[in-house]
């Protein structure tokens, strides 16, 4: 048979073109609404991936901040710390320590020669007053004075007799010393 002869009644013909188009237009729906609801579902998949995604790379941020002031707070404590003891450090190397020099000045003589007395004038500078049993050890302060002036004592810079004495209880001299 021909194609081009058709015996089919013509409204047999309009229902079965009419029902070739609602196929078609079913099968074109159905791979629309198929399309649309699989990528709906991709969207929202990827979408619910990223919020997991995103929350755990906030999770780990949120950590890592606390850390990171955890230890901001632990270094500037530490750099404080380390700021003082600088600090205390350096007025402990600058200090004057007396009972060092207390000792330079009573070591200074012989069991001849008593220290009554001294006084400190300043971190460097002593007045001191000394008694001698008898005339005989004077020697041996105006021996101390050149010698420390001449510079043969490391701790002392210079010395000088201020006064001398004498009297019923002995000799009695005031001597300034002036320490390095």
């Amino acid at each position: 048979m021909k194609e081009g002869l058709n015996l089919l009644p013509s409204v047999a013909k309009f229902q079965a073109a009419r029902i070739k188009l609602k196929k078609k237009i079913s099968l074109i729906t159905g791979v629309f609404l198929g399309c649309w609801i699989l990528s709906m579902v991709i969207i929202f998949v990827w979408l619910g991936l990223n919020n997991l995604l995103l929350n755990k790379a906030k999770k780990e941020n949120t950590s890592t901040l606390n850390q990171y002031k955890s230890l901001v707070s632990s270094v500037v404590l530490s750099k404080k710390n380390k700021y003082q003891a600088k600090l205390v450090g350096k007025v402990l190397s600058e200090r004057f320590e007396y009972g060092a020099s207390i000792n330079k000045i009573t070591n200074l003589f012989s069991g001849n020669i008593f220290l009554e007395n001294f006084e400190i004038k300043n971190k460097k500078q002593f007045i001191l007053k000394c008694l001698l049993v008898d005339g005989s050890s004077m020697l041996e302060v105006e021996e101390k004075v050149r010698d420390i002036n001449l510079g043969m004592f490391s701790d002392f810079k210079s010395a000088k007799l201020n006064s001398i004495d004498v009297d019923k209880t002995g000799w009695k001299f005031e001597m300034e010393v002036n320490l390095i």
